[in-house]
């Protein structure tokens, strides 16, 4: 067992996350190369994905398309939707062969890596205001899925004396170190940097006024492979390996079903209850692992270990008594 509170630094942080059940990965002096999700951190991953996608509560948020212009999203949304501003469009993009720094000490390489971005569009005389707002929601966001929500922070702001850019950072507090996870970035209404972005998108001022003009842009961008890696260290750090603790939401598997019977002819029976309760409970979207055919002659606690260590939240024991 790791246990959280030997790991006094990064690296060791590292090293204890190395060949887990959730990532591979290799350690050079000042790179974390090798990066590979096993299945079960490819589920996690893709939870946090779902979740990331849902955007912050009072803004509508729509799905875009990686494959077409940004302004050519914006179209479909406006002739479907017609939404009022302030909205959000979320992209997915793929990269190949990636460097993303993940604090000072340590660069992450990727084979193969994924941006997520949501794009908000604002009213510019209340962009300031609304960058603020959603800092927030983002930092408590990510407080919400750890196991230590006291790790988190925002960074001091910037802005680029030539764009006026605004920006800033999420970050968590790792093994005595910091890890960039989230970029926040406010794009004045004139920046130049939105004239192929938007193209002739305008949105209204007020309800009752004809005049349009270009919105501001609040984008919130991350890795997502970094934010797997953030939620796998904050639960190896608070805990250790031999029972990892992930967010009930986030965890790939909600429940495992354990069958222990003490009459070794009763066991067919209860397995077959096993795969009824999976079927019922997958049909209600429920991920479940059914540990009944692959775990059936290992000892309870050995299979509520296995549980632990992959981060199951329930477990339903099925017993012949």
């Amino acid at each position: 067992m790791v246990g959280g509170k030997g790991i006094v630094g990064f690296r060791q942080l590292l090293e204890a996350c190395r060949d887990s059940k959730f990532v591979a990965l290799g350690l050079g002096e000042n790179v974390v190369d090798g990066f590979k999700l096993s299945p079960i951190g490819r589920m996690l991953r893709n939870n946090l994905r779902d979740e990331f996608r849902r955007g912050e509560a009072g803004t509508a948020v729509y799905e875009g398309s990686s494959g077409i212009p940004m302004r050519e999203n914006l179209s479909f949304v406006k002739e479907t939707f017609d939404p009022n501003v302030p909205f959000g469009v979320t992209i997915e993009e793929r990269f190949a062969n990636g460097q993303v720094p993940l604090n000072d000490s340590f660069t992450l390489n990727l084979d193969q890596g994924h941006t997520l971005s949501c794009r908000y569009l604002i009213n510019p005389s209340t962009s300031s205001e609304f960058m603020y707002k959603v800092q927030r929601q983002r930092k408590i966001w990510w407080m919400r899925y750890a196991c230590d929500p006291g790790r988190f922070f925002i960074s001091d702001p910037r802005q680029d004396a030539d764009t006026r850019v605004q920006s800033v950072t999420i970050k968590s507090r790792l093994g005595g170190e910091e890890l960039t996870l989230e970029q926040l970035e406010l794009f004045p209404a004139d920046a130049a940097a939105l004239e192929e972005e938007l193209g002739d998108f305008r949105i209204k001022v007020g309800r009752t006024s004809s005049k349009r003009l270009r919105p501001s842009v609040l984008r919130v961008r991350q890795c997502v492979e970094v934010a797997t890696l953030q939620i796998v260290l904050d639960a190896f750090e608070s805990g250790g390996d031999a029972s990892v603790r992930i967010h009930r939401k986030l965890a790939p598997f909600k429940c495992g079903i354990v069958c222990l019977a003490e009459d070794p002819a009763l066991m067919p029976e209860l397995r077959d209850l096993a795969k009824h309760l999976c079927n019922v409970l997958r049909k209600a979207n429920l991920p479940v692992l059914d540990c009944s055919e692959r775990n059936g002659g290992r000892s309870l606690a050995k299979q509520l270990h296995h549980l632990d260590s992959i981060a199951v939240p329930y477990c339903l024991l099925l017993r012949d008594q």
